[in-house]
C-alpha cells in the first residue's frame, strides 16, 4: 500500500473517538499542543490532511482543521479558506479559529494573512448564521484592531 493510501487511512479514521489518539500520532507524530508546535510535515500527511478537508464526515473535516491549526503552516491557508463556508457551524468555527488564533501557533506567531481572508472573516462576523461562528470572526476581527 503507497503511504498517501495509508495517510488518507488515518484520516478516514479520524471519524472514530476510540482511535483518534494513535491515530493523531500515526498522522501527525504527535497529540499535544506542545509537541505539534514543532511538528514538520511530509508531503504524505500534508496532503492528507488537505484532502480531509472535503471528507464527508465532518468530524474529519473538523479534526483536520484542529491539527492544521496545531502545525500552523501557511500553505494551508488556501484550503481552510472554503471551509469559512462548510455546511457544519462547528467546522466554520474552527476554520476561523484555524486561520486567526495565535494562541495554538508555534511561538504565538500567527499566520500571515492576505487583506482578502481578512476581509472574508469580516463577512463571516456579519453574516453567518451561527452566532458562534460570528462570536469567533469577530473576535479575531478584536485581535487585528
Amino acid at each position: 500500500m503507497s503511504k498517501e493510501k495509508q495517510y488518507a487511512e488515518l484520516v478516514d479514521q479520524l471519524a472514530y473517538k476510540e482511535k483518534r489518539s494513535e491515530v493523531i500520532v500515526a498522522l501527525v507524530g504527535a497529540i499535544n499542543a506542545r509537541d505539534l508546535a514543532k511538528v514538520v510535515l511530509d508531503v504524505e500527511p500534508k496532503n492528507a490532511l488537505i484532502e480531509g478537508l472535503t471528507h464527508e464526515n465532518a468530524k474529519v473535516r473538523w479534526w483536520c482543521l484542529q491539527l492544521m491549526d496545531h502545525v500552523a503552516d501557511e500553505s494551508f491557508i488556501p484550503y481552510i479558506i472554503p471551509l469559512l463556508h462548510d455546511p457544519v457551524g462547528k467546522v466554520r468555527k474552527h476554520a476561523v479559529h484555524a486561520l486567526t488564533c495565535d494562541i495554538c501557533k508555534p511561538d504565538r506567531c500567527g499566520l500571515a494573512l492576505s487583506l482578502d481572508v481578512k476581509e472574508q472573516i469580516e463577512r463571516v462576523s456579519a453574516k453567518d448564521p451561527d452566532k458562534r461562528v460570528r462570536d469567533e470572526a469577530q473576535a479575531a476581527l478584536l485581535q487585528w484592531n
